[in-house]
């Protein structure tokens, strides 16, 4: 570091400041963390603005946008539906309830007034009895009939199967010379054949599903039954049935009253603070999917600038912190070089300023250097000063940008940049 003065015919004064070129770099580092899948670089590679750098698993973020993309469908159909005008099928289906209701109210209302009927009047416990012994000996009959045909449906499928399996055969003669042929039905009968197959069985499914249905009828006819013996048996049975009617009564009124309700919200439409609210919704779930949009794509680094890999920190298949150092990146084309100005003459370096500049190797070539930073604090020079004056002289830092528009400067040389004041 030095500084040389020199005086001109026009009496300005010339002073040199001595630094040395250096490239900038750049730092690159995610802003999110995760694995490393992909460093496409090595240390060295000379690399362009926008080049792959590297690229982290997005499998988990992926995942997470899928899902805000379907809850953002979810709110915009929801306020779409909101903001729909009363349509003639809500109202429809609506009352459809309403009428199921009622219906239910009026079914449990007969229920409790039968029950009621049964604990206040007993004797007419003993007709009912004999009215459900009939009816499920009825219904037993009935189940082993169907049970008959289900039966002989399937006996009909099975010689329909067997006589359709024979006709594809064919029927073996044996010939008088001992030789056996087999003769091949006529294509016709073996597609009546499939055909009566089919519908046998389809016959017999019908038969045991009707079988079955039977057989549930029998089963409730028995425990229909049983309820009315058990109520004779015990008289306090009929109080529990009167009860249980009650309630279910209850509920059944409840639920008519919930219906109605229900009809007239829909018939309303919806209110301005459910129309806020669905608006609120979908505008939190977009801002979910675009924050993960946007994690996605920062799982992939690109080059922010053009210029050669100076140092590669990490390895694919390692965990990286947001923040941390993947790679180190150097403009060899952008160079600044930093000088040290005495404390008396650093008013001359305000930031902006071009400045000339002059390499030992180019003496007559003159570059622009333009200052981009001055330091706040001063410091004291450096050891290697000429003498104690110098040593004790305090300095400020001052760094500027070189243009090197022929591309002959490198980091590393020696260059002086020219001050001149009258």
């Amino acid at each position: 570091m030095g500084c040389a003065r020199v005086q001109d015919a026009s009496a300005r004064e010339e002073h040199r400041f001595t630094g040395f070129l250096e490239a900038e770099s750049v730092v690159i580092a995610p802003e999110i963390g995760g694995r490393i899948l992909a460093i496409p670089v090595e240390e060295g590679d000379v690399i362009e603005a926008g080049m792959l750098l590297a690229r982290l698993d997005d499998s988990r973020i992926r995942l997470e946008l899928a899902q805000a993309e379907a809850q953002v469908a979810r709110a915009e159909a929801e306020l779409a539906q909101l903001l729909a005008a009363v349509r003639p099928e809500d109202v429809a289906l609506a009352e459809a309830r309403v009428a199921q209701a009622q219906a239910a109210l009026q079914a449990a209302e007969t229920v409790l007034m039968d029950a009621t009927k049964l604990r206040d009047h007993p004797q007419e416990l003993d007709v009912q009895i004999t009215q459900a012994r009939a009816a499920l000996a009825e219904a037993q009959a009935h189940a082993r009939a169907a049970k008959h045909l289900a039966e002989a449906a399937d006996l009909e499928q099975q010689m329909w199967g067997e006589s359709a399996q024979d006709l594809a055969r064919g029927v073996q003669v044996t010939l008088p010379d001992g030789t056996v042929i087999t003769v091949d039905a006529p294509p016709e009968k073996k597609q009546q054949a499939n055909i009566q197959w089919n519908l046998a069985s389809q016959k017999a499914w019908q038969a045991w599903s009707q079988a079955k249905q039977a057989e549930n009828a029998a089963v409730q006819a028995q425990v229909a039954l049983n309820d009315l013996l058990a109520q004779k048996k015990n008289p306090q049975e009929a109080e529990a049935q009167v009860v249980a009617a009650t309630n279910a009564r209850d509920q059944a009124a409840a639920a008519l009253k919930q219906a109605e309700a229900a009809l007239e919200v829909v018939k309303a439409g919806p209110s301005e603070e459910q129309i806020a609210a669905a608006k609120a919704a979908v505008e939190q779930a977009r801002a979910a999917r675009d924050a993960q949009a946007t994690a996605l794509t920062k799982t992939r680094i690109l080059a922010p600038t053009a210029g050669v890999v100076l140092e590669r920190y990490f390895s694919p298949g390692e965990v990286i912190a947001p923040g941390q150092q993947l790679l180190r990146i150097t403009r060899p084309n952008v160079l600044t070089i930093t000088i040290y100005v005495p404390a008396g003459m650093i008013d001359a370096f305000q930031v902006g300023t071009p400045l000339p500049l002059v390499i030992e190797s180019a003496p007559d070539r003159r570059y622009t250097a333009r200052i981009l930073s001055v330091a706040d604090e001063p410091e004291f020079t450096m050891r290697q000063s000429q003498n104690n004056a110098e040593r004790a002289a305090v300095v400020y830092a001052v760094t500027l940008q070189v243009e090197n528009p022929d591309d002959l400067l490198r980091p590393g040389l020696p260059a002086d940049v020219l001050l001149r004041q009258p």
